[in-house]
């Protein structure tokens, strides 16, 4: 083990920083629209049953890599694949999916900052849904305006991340992540209170099996790769970072992997039942968050204030994510490079920067790193993690990492779903998007 390498100073710290990551943007942004768009319950339940049945095998895969070799993804395949082998190629899909999603997702962290001062504001008092869906097409076309607030954002995720592992993202996940569950609480019962709510509930458990369709189970698939962040490097690199000795993966990402699902029902309860009170659309897509929830705080009773507490919670969610990713860069660039956390931390922004900024300037480039990200290295990379830990670095190696018999079911169970489900489930999700498969 490398003496220099930081590690969390607990399981807990561990387990909330991964938490911390994997119900950002992810979960409170992207779920909850794309739950509105495939039909609410059904989705809900297909997204649950992918969790268990690829989300924690893999998620525990990759955790266990970064583990066995004290390595971030390049280095963890050299570690760990046979002498001569290319396995190490998959190390850099990784560590470019990481940069693709911290870099294009950075305008969404300038959009909730400037969110959170105009409902404090009052900015949307008086307006009409017409005028509320305007102001956001106006604001997201201010490029000057909108950079200022990444920038703010960007100078808060430095402050965090110049420091070591324990002072930085595992200090503030300590204090993030409760304040996130009290403010979502807070929120769910005041939503929860208004008449015309249980419309919004039914909507999230209600089974609609005229909506279930093969898009609708492949965006679940894709949203458990996305809101676990399977590999994108932080579960690998968060895994490298546990103290030696460490043998509960596979129960610490069953904790992870409920808790976000645990944070995407709550960030539905949050956001349909207020939709529903006020008889708004909630299969609004993308725009939900910022079109549709302004006009629900306008109808509210203090709506100014439960909508400032809305985005302040939403910022503090995207903010835990985004520092957990930077995290992840500095590891590879520190691992790789063998320069000290601030020279890391300023080649991490130059490389935010160099996808932030097309993506803030140019919708093509938004959505064509979006589409990479999740057409191409997150389904490439995931396959990779399955392949190399079920078939090149092996099962057994896996269960000595992780601390489990090869007698026991949990073995048999990884086994099947590492080896087999996974790989023949991101083949179909290939031939899916490809169009060979409709």
């Amino acid at each position: 083990m490398d003496k220099k390498r930081d590690t969390f100073s607990s399981r807990l710290g561990f387990i909330l920083a991964t938490i911390g990551f994997s119900v950002g943007v992810g979960t409170l942004w992207r779920f909850p629209y794309i739950c509105g768009e495939y039909g609410g319950g059904l989705f809900l339940l297909t997204y649950i049953v992918l969790m268990f049945v690829v989300g924690i095998p893999l998620f525990s895969a990759e955790v266990s890599l970064g583990l066995a070799s004290r390595k971030s993804p390049v280095g963890a395949y050299r570690v760990l694949e046979k002498p001569g082998a290319k396995w190490h190629i998959a190390g850099y899909f990784h560590m470019i999916c990481i940069v693709l999603v911290i870099g294009y997702t950075i305008p969404v962290y300038g959009w909730i900052l400037h969110y959170i001062y105009a409902t404090a504001k009052g900015t949307f008092l008086g307006m009409d849904s017409g005028q509320v869906a305007q102001y956001f097409t106006d604001f997201s076309a201010n490029h000057v305006l909108v950079f200022g607030f990444i920038m703010v954002n960007v100078a808060l995720t430095a402050l965090v991340v110049k420091n070591n592992l324990q002072q930085g993202i595992e200090k503030i996940a300590k204090v993030l992540l409760p304040s996130l569950a009290i403010i979502m609480g807070v929120l769910v019962i005041a939503g929860l209170r208004l008449p015309g709510a249980a419309e919004g509930v039914k909507f999230i458990f209600t089974l609609d099996f005229d909506s279930f369709s093969l898009a609708g189970v492949l965006t679940a698939l894709g949203q458990t790769f996305f809101s676990l962040g399977i590999a994108m490097a932080v579960a690998m690199i968060f895994g490298s970072y546990q103290k030696e000795g460490e043998i509960n993966v596979v129960k610490n990402s069953v904790i992870i992997s409920v808790s976000v699902i645990f944070v995407a029902v709550m960030a539905s309860l949050m956001i349909f039942p207020m939709a529903s009170a006020f008889d708004l659309e909630m299969a609004s897509g993308p725009g939900l968050t910022f079109i549709t929830m302004p006009n629900v705080f306008n109808e509210m009773a203090g709506g100014r204030i439960w909508g400032t507490i809305f985005y302040i919670g939403f910022f503090i969610a995207a903010f835990s994510s985004g520092i957990a990713g930077w995290e992840a860069v500095m590891a590879f660039i520190m691992d790789q490079f063998q320069v000290s956390r601030l020279k890391a931390l300023w080649v991490t922004f130059v490389l935010v920067m160099i996808i932030g900024v097309p993506a803030l300037f140019s919708d093509y480039m938004f959505n064509l790193f979006d589409m990479l990200t999740n057409n191409v290295f997150l389904i490439l990379g995931s396959l990779a993690i399955s392949i190399f830990t079920g078939w090149i670095w092996g099962m057994d190696n896996m269960a000595r990492t992780c601390g489990f018999s090869k007698d026991t079911w949990i073995y048999h169970f990884l086994s099947v779903m590492i080896k087999y489900i996974s790989p023949i489930i991101i083949v179909i999700l290939c031939l899916t998007l490809f169009g060979v498969i409709k």
